[in-house]
């Protein structure tokens, strides 16, 4: 399957253009402005995301915590010992781990993202429920397009996989997308706003 070819609609629009399974194009009232609403567009693709965080949960968080709990009188043992020690850590790292997977499972049922670029800059904007926040970045001051590719291996001869990470490099770094599986949409993102910023996209290892 070929990548979908970089660049905004060229004609007027009066209803959101698909360009991938993760990014959508909404109309602007504004001209030279451009709306990209970035993540899982339908009820069937947030629902098939968070079933996966649940599984990786299950494994990641469920593992520690099941030592943990099962070693939980070790805690309360005086004088408090190794064995201790290790419980306590699995029961942290369990904790840390499940609420990690609970927030990104959140996220992806009701977390939105959207993009908009114009001739000014690009507006970052992320929206959880009824709250939402917004960055900034002035066109004069972007560098350039960070991309990042992360290879997972799987256990048992499984293969691997590969993760995607991209960035807009200005004054900071501001991640606009961090460990997706979507290369397409990590590809469309990164050249669409690279040719409408005229800035390089460059790669790192």
């Amino acid at each position: 399957m070929n990548d979908p070819l970089p660049g905004f609609p060229t004609h007027g629009f009066d209803s959101p253009h698909k360009i991938t399974d993760s990014i959508e194009i909404i109309p602007s009232p504004e001209p030279d402005t451009h709306i990209i609403s970035y993540g899982p567009q339908d009820v069937s693709s947030r629902i098939i995301g968070s079933i996966i965080y649940v599984v990786f949960a299950s494994i990641f968080s469920g593992v520690p915590l099941y030592f943990g709990i099962r070693g939980w009188s070790k805690l309360f043992e005086r004088p408090f010992e190794e064995a201790g020690m290790v419980i306590a850590g699995a029961l942290l790292i369990g904790v840390g781990l499940l609420l990690y997977f609970v927030r990104e499972i959140l996220w992806i049922l009701f977390g939105s993202t959207f993009f908009t670029a114009s001739k000014q800059g690009l507006e970052i904007k992320k929206r959880f429920l009824w709250f939402s926040t917004k960055k900034f970045i002035e066109h004069h001051e972007m560098k350039c397009f960070l991309t990042h590719v992360k290879r997972t291996s799987h256990s048992e001869g499984g293969g691997s996989s590969k993760w995607y990470t991209l960035w807009v490099v200005g004054k900071k770094k501001y991640k606009l997308d961090s460990k997706t599986p979507s290369r397409e949409s990590i590809v469309w993102l990164s050249e669409t706003l690279s040719e409408w910023f005229g800035v390089p996209i460059e790669s790192s290892r």
